[in-house]
């Protein structure tokens, strides 16, 4: 198990990824796109696309307006992806946005919910990024079970959600929810999530953390081994 600390990676920076946001979306219209824009200010995009094997195939649980998948296909890091999320808002936005893309023709986002029917089959890449926190406390391990049976053989499953400790940052966070969304949210301990996939067969591959303004994120890496071993 490898520990990925904020400095142990060469990678973009979270400029970088603003930059690729503003290009990404300059066609678009109203406050998605800004928050497109200002996200990866506040959310660790440049490390986690490090994460990413080249030429994977991604499912993105609770992908939003497409960012995270946009990112990575302007950056010839993917094959193919697919993401979902239930603001249908935001979904047409990153529709229109993939058509734009490079390899659009192997990139869709869909408007369902976490708790409907997933999209068939099994991905190289699963990421849940900060959804869990949205979730339930008593829906959040078949959540993390549902993820995990969609990762493929030697495939990972990425998990990054906001850190329950220090609890100023936790409340910030919190705040940030309720102002935004209107929700009051829910953490789910990293070392849950971890013991949840391994339940579904995932090894810890490695975990992290990183403070971005007020807000501090957490992540981990779970991978499912070669099942001919």
């Amino acid at each position: 198990m490898t520990k990925l600390d904020a400095g142990s990676r060469d990678r973009l920076r979270a400029t970088d990824v603003v930059r690729l946001a503003r290009t990404i979306y300059g066609d678009a219209h109203g406050g998605i796109k800004y928050k497109q824009m200002l996200r990866p200010w506040i959310c660790p995009f440049h490390i986690l696309i490090a994460l990413i094997p080249s030429e994977a195939n991604i499912l993105d649980v609770g992908c939003g307006a497409g960012l995270f998948i946009s990112v990575l296909a302007h950056l010839g890091r993917i094959q193919s992806a697919v993401g979902f999320d239930a603001d249908e808002i935001a979904v047409q936005v990153a529709q229109g946005v993939a058509a734009k893309l490079p390899k659009s023709e192997r990139i869709r986002f869909e408007h369902r919910n976490a708790g409907e029917s997933w999209p068939a089959g099994r991905f190289d890449v699963v990421c849940l990024i900060d959804v869990m926190h949205h979730v339930r406390p008593e829906q959040q391990v078949e959540l993390l079970k549902t993820a995990a049976e969609h990762v493929a053989e030697k495939g990972i499953l990425i998990y990054k959600d906001m850190a329950r400790r220090p609890h100023w940052r936790a409340w910030a966070n919190r705040l940030h929810d309720l102002l935004t969304v209107g929700e009051w949210i829910h953490y789910a301990k990293l070392d849950d999530v971890i013991s949840w996939g391994r339940m579904k067969g995932l090894h810890l591959d490695g975990i992290g953390a990183i403070d971005m303004l007020w807000y501090r994120h957490e992540w981990c890496v779970l991978r499912r081994p070669d099942e001919k071993t």
